[in-house]
């Protein structure tokens, strides 16, 4: 078995394994390799099929320009860009996870959430504005995701090509096709990995090595044993790769387990795309604005309990919860007019110009679909005015679930339907970490040499605030590389 070495040894080749790579290889490491287990035209990880929002503290409009520096004038006054503070990031973070992320690596995110997206935009990663609502000539986002990086939705590609652009210049290899065998070490001192690629098997020496590998999304094996009943089933979002054995290395070498071992991300995606490797194209976000019905034709959830981004995580589990496994988003004339385009644009609905001609088309008995749509109009506080950006508190009333916001009535044809089930993006249990991206052992102790950044790493509970996995990376990863830098020298 021959041998190699580096200073800085990375593990994975998404946005989170570029990041820290990056950042180890500016803040000194003489070399640097990142290992990615996925053939050259399949790499990327989970980032390879997001649109890679960032979730990010900012102060307004005049820092946000900074990112758009080529945006006309007109067009960048259409923006409403109020800001987002320290403390609206920390509530959301506490509020969706119900106060159980860890509260010291929730102060790092937040606090160090801003500087690193500057990083990135004085690496050269280039930004545009994310998706928003346009009403009256103005554009309004969601609480603190203005921008993402060019490409637009499903622009996930382009990122890790602007990514790869930064590290082939720095001198950043790459090798692909390289799947980790083995941690060497142990509980108090890493000092490399075994390799296993197409032509042999070696290890590779490294003062530092940063485990960016992902969960174990794609692994159902590990699905049903931690998620639960028919997790085995659910359709993959994300990477084929991404299947959790660098994690399972990690636990048995001695490494704290940390984060939601049953929970993940979940959302509502087309039930009708493939069973793995989906792309955005496969979201399907409208929700607030219509109502959701299980295959018996009756709602289970509140659609409208807050904006799109704190829920749809957990949307996803709603839907497999109920028989089957799949449900249908209804929505009128009204409703499909205020859906975000971007979701829907690879959507194929059902549609009929009656909710009585529209229920056999998806299998529903129709008196019971029309019954639960005359019921939820009867409901509607129509005297509550209707705001789409913002929780308006246009609710319903005398039903169950209750609808919370955005309650219109479903009365105006033609009537649409999308059938949705849960997709798996991340899974939320992983190791712990301390402030510094080092990976503790069981005993709470870090461990030297040994970092860890991205879905590997255990932070989230039942719930994340959207576009706050792709901040998470930048955040842990830069903190990573730096610290990573200083032990492989």
């Amino acid at each position: 078995m021959t041998n190699k070495h580096a200073s800085v040894v990375v593990v994975g080749g998404g946005s989170a394994a570029f990041e820290a790579a990056v950042a180890a290889k500016q803040s000194g490491a003489p070399s640097v390799i990142m290992l990615e287990k996925a053939p050259e035209p399949e790499f990327g990880g989970n980032a390879r099929f997001s649109h890679t929002g960032f979730r990010f503290v900012y102060s307004g409009a005049d820092e946000i320009r900074r990112f758009l520096p080529d945006m006309d004038e007109a067009s960048f006054s259409k923006l409403q860009l109020p800001g987002y503070l320290p403390e609206h990031f920390t509530a959301d973070l506490l509020r969706v996870t119900r106060a159980r992320i860890n509260k010291d690596l929730a102060e790092v995110l937040v606090n160090e959430s801003n500087g690193a997206i500057h990083w990135m935009r004085e690496l050269g990663i280039q930004w545009e504005p994310a998706g928003s609502v346009e009403i009256d000539g103005k554009r309004y986002f969601e609480p603190g995701i203005v921008i993402h990086p060019t490409g637009g939705v499903g622009g996930g590609v382009s990122q890790l090509n602007q990514w790869r652009a930064i590290a082939s210049r720095m001198g950043i290899e790459i090798y692909f096709d390289s799947r980790v065998r083995e941690l060497l070490g142990n509980d108090r001192h890493i000092e490399g990995v075994r390799v296993s690629d197409s032509g042999e098997e070696y290890e590779l020496r490294a003062g530092a090595v940063i485990l960016c590998a992902g969960g174990f999304q794609a692994n159902p094996e590990m699905r049903a044993r931690y998620l639960g009943a028919n997790a085995d089933l659910m359709k993959v979002r994300g990477s084929r790769h991404d299947t959790g054995e660098v994690l399972q290395m990690a636990l048995a070498l001695g490494c704290k387990a940390s984060g939601h071992w049953q929970g993940a991300h979940a959302t509502p995606i087309d039930a009708t795309f493939p069973d793995v490797e989906l792309s955005n194209k496969a979201n399907r976000y409208g929700y607030t604005f219509g109502i959701t019905v299980n295959s018996l034709g009756q709602r289970f959830f509140d659609e409208g309990e807050a904006h799109h981004s704190y829920t749809y995580a957990k949307t996803g589990w709603a839907v497999l919860g109920e028989p089957g496994g799949v449900a249908y988003q209804i929505y009128d004339r009204k409703g499909v007019a205020l859906c975000d385009k971007s979701y829907y644009e690879f959507a194929v609905p059902v549609e009929a110009p009656t909710i009585s001609e529209l229920a056999p088309k998806i299998g529903i008995d129709a008196a019971i679909l029309r019954h639960t749509v005359d019921e939820f109009n009867r409901a509607v506080r129509d005297e509550i005015p209707f705001d789409a950006t913002r929780a308006d508190g246009r609710c319903t009333e005398g039903i169950t679930p209750r609808k919370s916001n955005w309650a219109l009535r479903i009365d105006e044809p033609p009537f649409h339907a999308y059938p949705v089930t849960g997709g798996i993006t991340f899974t939320f249990g992983g190791l712990e970490v301390n402030r510094q991206a080092q990976v503790l052992n069981t005993g709470g102790r870090p461990i030297r040499g040994l970092f860890a950044s991205g879905d590997i790493l255990g932070l989230f509970f039942h719930n994340y605030p959207s576009c706050t996995g792709q901040t998470r990376n930048v955040v842990f990863s830069r903190l990573a590389g730096r610290h990573a830098a200083a032990q492989g020298l």
